[in-house]
């Protein structure tokens, strides 16, 4: 081999190669437009019905959290602990973080609703605070998130049952406040298992509002009774009124 004369190999031009790659390209999404109708992903949004564990009254909790009452008590509970006439500035704009320190997440369980608004960026996200109050994680993880039912337990405390007559209600709820292990919601939006979906990229980032793909449950009584698995087309569609990307890595596993 050491005999054969050396060859000199001339490189492809620059815009022969991307010519190459763009047709690659082309063509791998040809492929992908075959294949992925067998997968399952280039049909239109599923619904399928569900029943969830509790009926959870979204409408009843945000009343409470929006009309001021949750504001309130907590103010008085403080004054309460503190002996307070008058609420400081810290307590009464909110400013947690600067008596309870970067930890206030870690010490209750419904602190981390409270540190996590510390964020400006969220403050002034009208359009999304009464969601992310409770599925965080739509904020700042790649998960929404549904609280756990140790925060449900803070909230409700023994005032719960001041309203209930029936006392066989009464010991249910008690004993449902009491479990230790979370609720098991029934998941009502999802997307297919090869697709990688990043809520803070939508949110956050792209300022989406919840409702974009959510439904509006802030009206509902009850959890809803129809679960929905996003297709490939409804993600393609608003990709592009968005001008945002279409290539096939940005979203797939």
């Amino acid at each position: 081999m050491s005999d054969l004369p050396a060859m000199d190999v001339p490189m492809m031009p620059a815009t022969l190669l991307a010519r190459r790659r763009r047709w690659w390209r082309v063509l791998l999404s040809a492929c992908l437009g075959l294949v992925i109708p067998f997968g399952g992903c280039s049909g239109r949004t599923v619904e399928v019905s569900v029943r969830q564990p509790i009926a959870f009254p979204h409408r009843t909790h945000l009343e409470y959290f929006t009309s001021g009452r949750h504001r309130q008590e907590r103010i008085k509970m403080h004054l309460t602990i503190l002996d307070l006439t008058e609420a400081p500035p810290e307590l009464a704009q909110g400013r947690c973080v600067e008596c309870h320190g970067e930890a206030l997440a870690e010490k209750t369980a419904c602190a981390g609703c409270h540190a996590l608004f510390q964020d400006a960026t969220l403050r002034i996200r009208t359009d999304v605070r009464d969601c992310i109050g409770c599925h965080r994680g739509a904020w700042n993880g790649s998960r929404a998130t549904i609280p756990s039912a140790t925060v449900c337990v803070s909230c409700h405390g023994d005032s719960t049952f001041d309203t209930f007559a029936d006392a066989a209600a009464e010991q249910k709820l008690r004993a449902d406040l009491a479990r230790t292990e979370d609720i098991p919601w029934v998941q009502i939006n999802t997307v297919a298992d090869h697709v990688y979906f990043s809520h803070p990229a939508h949110v956050r980032f792209n300022k989406m509002t919840c409702t974009a793909c959510h439904l509006d449950v802030r009206e509902l009584v009850a959890p809803p009774a129809t679960a929905s698995v996003f297709a490939m087309p409804d993600c393609l569609k608003c990709h592009a009124e968005s001008q945002a990307s279409t290539t096939c890595l940005t979203c797939h596993k």
